[in-house]
């Protein structure tokens, strides 16, 4: 049900945020008793403000409300995802381009990685280390996460 609830959401969503700059990094749906909880993470070439997510929120709250989805009611809350968010996919790595962060790779065997993310390209993500520029598939990344 919550995936098919986010599909949902994500095609109501995607393009008013879009043409608006903004991007969607996740949406997280859980539900408590008859009420949802709707958290809405964007990304956006600028820094989004408090009054920018504000505005994203009635935004997506106008256009939910158009809809059948919650019924029964919802909180929706509108942010940037958080620094200690694991990335996990190439839109995280392309939006954290200039960030040093830990990586944590598929093949388990494989040691740990603290580089500078350069770029995205393709399927594909460069990085720059010590040890000099590498690139990585995607699908050898199990996650990452910023280094403070």
């Amino acid at each position: 049900m919550a995936k098919d609830e986010k599909n949902k959401v994500t095609e109501l969503i995607e393009k008013p945020l879009a043409d608006r700059g903004y991007e969607i990094a996740d949406i997280v749906i859980s539900h408590y008793k008859a009420r949802a909880m709707l958290r809405l993470f964007i990304y956006s070439e600028k820094p989004a403000t408090v009054g920018e997510c504000a505005s994203l929120s009635r935004l997506v709250g106008d256009l939910i409300e158009g809809t059948d989805l919650f019924n029964r009611g919802y909180t929706l809350e509108v942010s940037t995802p958080g620094l200690d968010r694991p990335l996990t996919s190439l839109k995280d790595f392309k939006y954290r381009a200039g960030e040093t962060v830990r990586i944590e790779f598929v093949d388990d065997d494989r040691k740990k990685e603290t580089a500078e993310i350069k770029a995205v390209t393709g399927e594909k993500v460069e990085f720059q280390n010590d040890s000099g520029p590498f690139i990585l598939e995607m699908a050898e990344i199990k996650r990452a996460k910023i280094r403070f």
